[in-house]
Parts: structure tokens; sequence; C-alpha cells
């Protein structure tokens, strides 16, 4: 082939801002080859129609794509998908944001618990026995913890509870009390039933019952703020138990006092943990 009309890789390095050392492994990942490669001093040459695939890739270095995932950005441009590749990105992006920005919150609230970080008041009590329409559900455990997709998973399953206390003419209490079945340090499945308050006994449907949770001596702590370090009060709770030489006698229980639906800001959220004990 003709090096007339071809680009060199120095020039089309600067052109493209992408460096020839870069060029070079994107050669090798066979992601953006050179037309031709001069036999003997093995110089390389591209055309001006591959300026298009470069400026891709160079967009692609510009909002964090690896190398690795350059051809699947070429390949939506090839069939014609690469406003929905970008929008795709675009979300995952903001996914990441929202993660990153919630950590200076979470830091700056353990802060300021000073010689309380990440303890909490364990208090024992007796909770009386309470008549609740209940529904099953379960969770893949996550590591790290994602609260908000067992959150999602919550309200699914509380609103088939919520829909069979309607149906009964009743309205859904809005505080929902969680019971959770799973050992939350070994188990990679959390197995839950979300429950409400009923005035009386109702008939359920499938994958809803209503029940009466029996009166129990709990251990219980308060917590407040948003659900992102809620497993460490679970965890404190736990602690507790097994250091006051208690033995676990039901499932978790955590009880919402002020949701989201009482205020939109989430450092108000107060929920209620607690546990059966025995011993």
């Amino acid at each position: 082939m003709d090096k007339d009309g071809l680009i060199p890789i120095g020039r089309f390095a600067r052109l493209t801002d992408l460096s020839p050392r870069y060029l070079r492994r994107l050669d090798e990942r066979g992601l953006l080859s050179p037309v031709l490669v001069d036999p003997d001093s093995r110089y390389r040459y591209y055309s001006h129609e591959q300026t298009r695939a470069a400026s891709l890739i160079h967009l692609g270095r510009q909002i964090g794509l690896a190398t690795d995932q350059m051809a699947d950005l070429l390949v939506a441009a090839e069939r014609g998908d690469l406003e929905q590749h970008l929008e795709r990105h675009r979300e995952a992006v903001a996914a990441q944001v929202a993660e990153k920005s919630r950590l200076p919150r979470l830091l700056d609230r353990e802060l300021a618990r000073g010689d309380g970080l990440l303890r909490f008041e364990v208090t024992l009590r007796e909770q009386p026995a309470v008549l609740v329409m209940c529904a099953a559900g379960c969770a893949p455990r996550t590591h790290p913890h994602d609260p908000w997709a067992l959150e999602a998973a919550l309200r699914r399953v509380g609103a088939a509870a919520a829909a069979q206390i309607a149906r009964q003419g009743e309205k859904p209490d809005t505080h929902g009390i969680i019971l959770y079945h799973s050992d939350f340090s070994a188990d990679d499945e959390l197995s839950f039933e979300v429950c409400f308050r009923v005035p009386r006994r109702m008939p359920g449907c499938p994958g809803v019952e209503c029940k009466e949770l029996p009166a129990a001596r709990v251990a219980s702590l308060t917590f407040t703020g948003p659900y992102d370090i809620i497993w460490n009060a679970h965890a404190e709770l736990a602690a507790w138990v097994g250091d006051h030489g208690y033995a676990q006698a039901g499932p978790v229980r955590e009880t919402g006092i002020v949701e989201a639906g009482d205020t939109g800001d989430p450092q108000q959220w107060v929920t209620e943990l607690s546990v059966p004990v025995s011993g």
C-alpha cells in the first residue's frame, strides 16, 4: 500500500490526542490498528477515515471507559446505537457519583458522634404482642452491602401486604415492621417479612398472612439517620446480646418510627432495632 494520503503515527497522535504508546496498545487489543506498517522501519500509518474511531476512543477515555470497554463503544457507533450506549453509561456514572457523594455525609455523621463512634445504647424491655399482616420475601446479600437494593425489595414485598389490608377495607399502617430471619453475618441471602399492624384478624392471600407477633423480652436500640450505616447498628445489637450472655430467640425486628413518608430528610429517619432474647 502506498503511504501517500496516510498519516504517520506521530501526526495521527497529535491529531487525535492519543499518544503513540496508547495507539500501540489499541493495536495490540485489535481496537484501532494502522492500515500500513512499513516493513523496513516498522513505522505505522493511519488513514483519515480512522480519525472517527480515534475520536470515539478519545471520548471514551474522557468519560472514564477502560480500554477493554472501547470495543463496545465502537460497535455501538457502527450499528447506530451510540446515543443509547452513552445514555446507559451516563446512568451508570450518575449512580457512581451518587454513591460517592453520600460518603462525606456518612463520615460527617459518624464523626459527629464523637466518643459514641459506631456505638449505640442498647436496653432490655418487654415487647407486647402485636397483630400484623405480613408478606414474605428475600433478597441476595451484596458485598459491600447495598441498602438501596434491599430497600427496593422490601418496598415491593410490603406492597403486597398493604394491598391485602386495603382489600379488607382497612387503611395500612404507614410505619412497617420488618422481620429478618437470616443471619446477617453468614447468609448469602436475606429472608424477611414486611409486616403492618392491623386492628383485627383478617384473611390473608397467597404469600401474605395475618398473624400475631408474640410478646417477648427484647434487646433494643434506636438508630437515627439514613440506612447507609444501619448495618453497623445491627452488628452492635448482635454484639451486645452475645457480650451480655443472652441468646437470640427470634428474628431481628426493624420498626419504622420516622420514615421517608414523614420527612424527606434522611438524617431525621428513626428506626428501632430489637431482637428477642433468652438467658
